[in-house]
């Protein structure tokens, strides 16, 4: 029980108190806003999250942005749903969609969802920005936040003893 409750919150400071590159970090959180904005239970959410599992991208900052993004894409929702009339009404686009739907396993990507194609090209228009803001934030907090975690003991109960232990707590 205490491996599921700590598991989030471990990966998390590891992530920043490990020695991983900032830009890893970055790529890693907008990876993941684009992935917590796309509604769930469709093939292109699935896609998503192969292609952050599968990079070489922070897991952890990942993870925590699809769980913000996912729970703040509600508020996204109608700027989505007008996005996705706009790309679906597109009569240039026309003939993408009806060789997209003439293929049986696109059907099951959601694409022809407004709200789910509006937030995939939200989240897409949006990941070099967000990329940009989080890679200027994680240069400036990952070393300080990560030498902070080191200080406590709330390491030890973090990262267990077997990696704790090669730190001089207390």
């Amino acid at each position: 029980m205490w491996r599921q409750l700590f598991g989030p919150l471990r990966l998390l400071a590891t992530s920043l108190v490990a020695e991983r590159s900032p830009r890893q970090l970055a790529a890693g959180f907008a990876l993941g806003m684009v992935l917590g904005l796309v509604p769930k239970g469709n093939l292109t959410a699935v896609g998503l999250g192969l292609v952050l599992f599968t990079c070489r991208v922070n897991l952890g900052a990942g993870l925590l942005a699809a769980a913000v993004f996912s729970w703040a894409g509600v508020w996204f929702d109608p700027a989505a749903d007008d996005l996705g009339h706009l790309l679906l009404g597109a009569g240039w686009l026309t003939p993408l969609w009806t060789a997209l739907y003439n293929v049986p396993v696109a059907r099951w990507s959601g694409f022809n969802n407004t709200v789910v194609l509006g937030n995939l090209g939200l989240g897409l228009i949006l990941f070099y920005p967000v990329y940009v803001v989080s890679l200027a934030v994680f240069e400036r907090i990952a070393r300080p936040v990560g030498m902070w975690v080191r200080k406590y003991r709330l390491a030890a109960v973090l990262f267990g003893a077997e990696v704790a232990g090669h730190w001089r707590v207390g």
